[in-house]
């Protein structure tokens, strides 16, 4: 049994949640947006002859931010770490292999730099301390949490990788 003094209360939250539902369901979602082999494999060459690191191939704002699907291609290891304050990116190996460092935290004064237009949103470069080394190559799936500092500290061969990022603040 409901204590008296909630009444209002859950009368007030059961018309918000209808309205929200109703408002909801009145809204026509947007399609879903298709990436073909042919795209990734065009945008990959483009990208290795202008040396471009970070290539946005879609985006589509959805439910609760905006999705980015990104491909990256890189020669050689990062010098320090990446932290993106807002965006989890998940990462598919495409080809090459390394070592992947994440978690512990950037040393001396690190850097603020704005990948707003790449979809990671607001984030920090710095050194590299301490965090989990992994090796990785063809195949492997890394999830990097908002807030995990994370970067390639060797490289075996350059390393080519699909990144699927989520930034709730947009």
């Amino acid at each position: 049994m409901t204590h008296p003094s909630f009444r209002p209360l859950l009368v007030t939250a059961a018309a918000l949640v209808a309205l929200t539902t109703s408002s909801a369901r009145a809204q026509t979602p947007p399609p879903a947006v298709h990436i073909t082999p042919g795209e990734i494999a065009t945008l990959l060459e483009s990208g290795i002859v202008k040396s471009a690191i970070d290539q946005p191939i879609k985006s589509v704002d959805v439910h609760g931010g905006l999705t980015v699907v990104a491909m990256l291609h890189r020669d050689k290891a990062e010098a320090g770490s990446l932290i993106h304050d807002r965006a989890t990116e998940t990462y598919y190996i495409l080809h090459g292999s390394g070592t992947f460092v994440s978690g512990g935290t950037l040393g001396g004064t690190p850097k603020p730099t704005d990948l707003t237009r790449l979809g990671a949103g607001p984030s920090l470069m710095g050194e590299r301390q301490g965090g989990e080394s992994r090796r990785v190559g063809p195949g492997d799936i890394i999830i990097i949490p908002a807030g995990t500092a994370h970067g390639f500290s060797v490289l075996d061969s350059p390393v080519s990788y699909l990144v699927f990022r989520f930034d709730p603040g947009k």
